[in-house]
């Protein structure tokens, strides 16, 4: 209505000048008429994409970004969308959608170039200006590698915190065996505290009830939240509708204080964990062993650790909850990849009213440096005992998307058998994300090694060679890997389907003395 009325008063004002204004003599005054109101933003959003955000969630390392101006008068809008770090882009669109829920287009982007698209000045009503502020929104983009989308933004306000956080039985305290997994995302906004959370589960079909509960890291706590089974999907848990929480319960959520848990018949404690953090923390589950010990020990105890790390101040959170293990005596995290020793870096406490719990002091804060090598997998925890004072427990601080090996290196494994003395332990990680893989090992009784390497095959099968070990300047008993060798996704997946190992050449079993199953 305002261009219209713009333009009737626009073409009377023309009409009456042209025929010599209204009455009188041969001259009138000109009519000043404003022009119609331009688009001017009174707010803008940014939306940040990524795979996260997609339901279900998206494994991808690709990223989009765009902004939304608004201009709350004239009740339009217009978005620039910025495609330049993902692939083969075939559409994006506006769809309507609340947090961890998919929905219908509502708008779609254009193609500007290669790297950018954009929505024109679109018209809407009051009522969706407050459904896209209310966070009812989401961008998401289309690949021909994902055609349902690679990545996926939710519009919120800029009061709004937006999460997404992953759930599994190593988060659990202690850790639960499962293949069961699950997705989680929240919105939390700082204007009221009220709280969207939503989770997808993947086999936990049985699942009896479902908490936001307290805790940080490593910790078990009590139930803040209860969440609801969504009537339509049994593996879909949501806060119930409006749910608010209190300033400081809020304040505490959004520095990594709780947690969501889903509980089963088979695990009433709890079959699923997701800690509830922001995108500024990373986290870190991993086992403690005494096969992961350089060289290896041979004990029956074991243990969990969890861990995050907040990457905008480097503060460190660390537990590590141990098992047949009473008499420890020190604990610590020590600087070393898998399969090297290093100097201790924090040392960890023991819990007060648990002996087999030791953390990080309180406030425990790390040098930028450091703490991008802990990131990296470049630490571990070693606890030491009377029997071992070297450490009878070891645990390398990865993340969740890495997997970890240790292997015995035999002459019974070489194909046919070998009769010897000599042995070896191997230790490996392998990034499911970047194809990064990291080994090393080390051998007893084998002085006269000439050459070492990754072979393809599997337990009693011989195969060719995939990568050649290194040998050390410093200690001819260990062999590497060297640095950044990265795995295509093929032998990535052979390896961790048990299809490499390890073998050793001396000059009197030129095929091989030692060999070790990376498995």
């Amino acid at each position: 209505m305002k261009y219209f009325l713009a333009t009737f008063v626009t073409t009377s004002a023309l009409l009456l000048a042209a025929c010599g204004g209204g009455g009188g003599g041969g001259s009138s005054n000109a009519t000043n008429v404003e022009p119609p109101p331009s688009f001017t933003p009174s707010l803008t959003l940014s939306v940040a994409l990524n795979g996260a955000q997609s339901v279900p969630v998206v494994d991808t390392q690709a990223t989009a970004s765009a902004t939304i101006e608004v201009d709350q008068s004239l009740y339009q809008f217009r978005a620039t969308l910025d495609i330049s770090d993902i692939d083969n882009v075939q559409a994006a669109h506006i769809h309507q959608g609340r947090i961890g829920v998919n929905g219908d287009v509502a708008f779609a982007f254009e193609a500007v170039d290669d790297d950018s698209m954009a929505i024109a000045i679109t018209d809407l009503s009051a009522e969706l200006i407050d459904d896209m502020l209310d966070g009812d929104w989401y961008i998401n983009v289309h690949t021909t590698t994902h055609a349902s989308g690679e990545v996926r933004g939710q519009i919120v306000n800029p009061t709004t915190t937006v999460v997404t956080f992953m759930l599994s039985g190593s988060q659990s305290v202690p850790a639960v065996m499962t293949d069961a997994v699950g997705y989680g995302y929240a919105t939390l906004d700082s204007n009221g505290y009220e709280v969207d959370l939503k989770v997808h589960t993947m086999a936990v079909e049985d699942a009896t009830m479902a908490h936001i509960h307290e805790g940080f890291v490593g910790e078990n706590g009590g139930v803040v939240v209860a969440l609801e089974q969504h009537p339509d999907d049994i593996n879909v848990w949501q806060t119930p509708q409006g749910a608010m929480l209190d300033e400081a319960t809020a304040m505490r959520l959004v520095s990594g204080g709780h947690y969501v848990n889903v509980h089963t018949p088979a695990n009433p404690s709890g079959e699923l964990r997701g800690q509830i953090l922001t995108d500024n923390f990373a986290l870190l589950t991993f086992d403690l062993s005494g096969q992961q010990e350089v060289p290896a020990v041979a004990t029956t105890a074991m243990g969990y650790g969890y861990a995050t790390l907040n990457l905008s101040d480097y503060a460190v959170d660390l537990k590590v909850l141990t098992n047949g293990l009473d008499n420890a005596s020190m604990a610590h995290i020590h600087e070393g990849y898998i399969g090297e020793n290093g100097g201790v870096v924090v040392a960890l406490e023991q819990h007060p009213d648990n002996t087999n719990v030791w953390q990080t002091p309180a406030g425990a804060m790390l040098d930028e440096a450091t703490a991008m090598r802990l990131a990296d997998g470049g630490h571990y925890v070693n606890v030491h005992s009377p029997d071992n004072p070297s450490g009878e427990l070891r645990g390398q601080i990865v993340g969740e998307q890495v997997n970890l090996y240790t292997f015995p290196l035999t002459g019974e494994q070489v194909l046919g058998g070998v009769t010897t003395s000599a042995m070896g332990y191997g230790y490996a990680t392998l990034d499911n994300i970047t194809g990064l893989l990291r080994l090393r090992i080390m051998t007893m009784g084998l002085m006269d090694a000439s050459a070492a390497h990754i072979h393809e095959g599997e337990r009693g099968v011989s195969g060719g060679v995939v990568v050649g070990l290194e040998q050390s300047a410093a200690d001819t008993a260990v062999w590497s890997i060297p640095e950044n060798t990265l795995l295509d996704s093929a032998t990535a997946m052979q390896l961790k389907s048990g299809g490499h190992y390890v073998n050793v050449h001396t000059p009197a079993y030129p095929g091989g003395e030692l060999r070790g199953q990376i498995e």
